[in-house]
């Protein structure tokens, strides 16, 4: 009998890189929890389906207590994709794996180390941003274009650079950016702005009424806004570790 051999079988593996946030958690772990909590009830799909990385310098816990960590973090639906700065006792199976080697993307690091080739088409967009796909367009090789209002439950994530959309963004509607964020219309959802890492990153609007307005983890909500501010042509920086509005008109 003649045994039939198939083909030999090719096995293919890549490398590749992708954008993750990286959670630090500090003690007391409760209050750091009730401000993870504060921001999740003003933007709850912020971690939904992304990587996130936790750094644990500062934190020296037994592995009971990461254990709970990282359930608590389930429960947020936050799912950790790997930890970094991991004490020996944290390292076993069923834990994220230990992580090593990253560093801190900035804008400047995305312009000098990620270049778009020429004759590369721009990478599909996230299904988040599905929708309002067919409008938004490609202004240089960090920005992202949104021609149209962004609707309430939509949102839009451009970790490479700025976002214009040029229309409304509806309450419950989000825009999550690497640099700044520029809306020529009514900001009634939220925005967070240089997720990236840039301190410079601004938030411009023609008639702010936003929910949350963040930039570098500081931010501002609708009701610690000055009342003299909403409707008006607002800029939003970082002034230190605290979130500047300033009326443009």
């Amino acid at each position: 009998m003649n045994a039939h051999v198939g083909p030999a079988q090719t096995l293919k593996f890549r490398a590749q890189s992708l954008l993750a946030y990286v959670l630090e958690p500090v003690p007391p772990l409760a209050d750091w929890f009730l401000a993870l909590d504060a921001w999740l009830a003003r933007s709850p799909t912020f971690f939904i389906a992304r990587p996130v990385i936790l750094d644990m310098a500062a934190l020296d816990i037994s592995l009971k207590e990461y254990r709970e960590l990282l359930s608590d973090l389930a429960r947020r639906h936050i799912r950790v994709m790997g930890a970094e700065n991991v004490g020996r006792g944290l390292v076993g199976p069923h834990l994220p794996p230990v992580l090593s080697g990253g560093r801190t993307i900035d804008a400047q690091t995305l312009r000098e180390d990620a270049p778009a080739a020429p004759d590369e088409e721009p990478p599909a967009p996230r299904e988040e941003e599905q929708a309002p796909a067919s409008r938004a367009t490609a202004g240089h090789a960090n920005s992202l274009i949104v021609d149209g209002a962004v609707r309430s439950g939509q949102s839009i994530v451009h970790p490479d650079g700025d976002v214009t959309v040029i229309g409304r963004v509806a309450s419950g509607a989000e825009i999550v950016a690497g640099g700044s964020v520029h809306v020529y219309g009514a900001l009634q959802g939220r925005v967070i702005a240089g997720i990236s890492g840039s301190q410079s990153a601004r938030i411009f609007c023609t008639e702010g009424r936003a929910e949350l307005l963040c930039i570098g983890g500081a931010y501002v909500t609708a009701e610690s806004t000055s009342s003299e501010m909403e409707g008006r042509s607002l800029e939003a920086r970082l002034d230190g570790d605290e979130l500047k509005l300033r009326i443009l008109s």
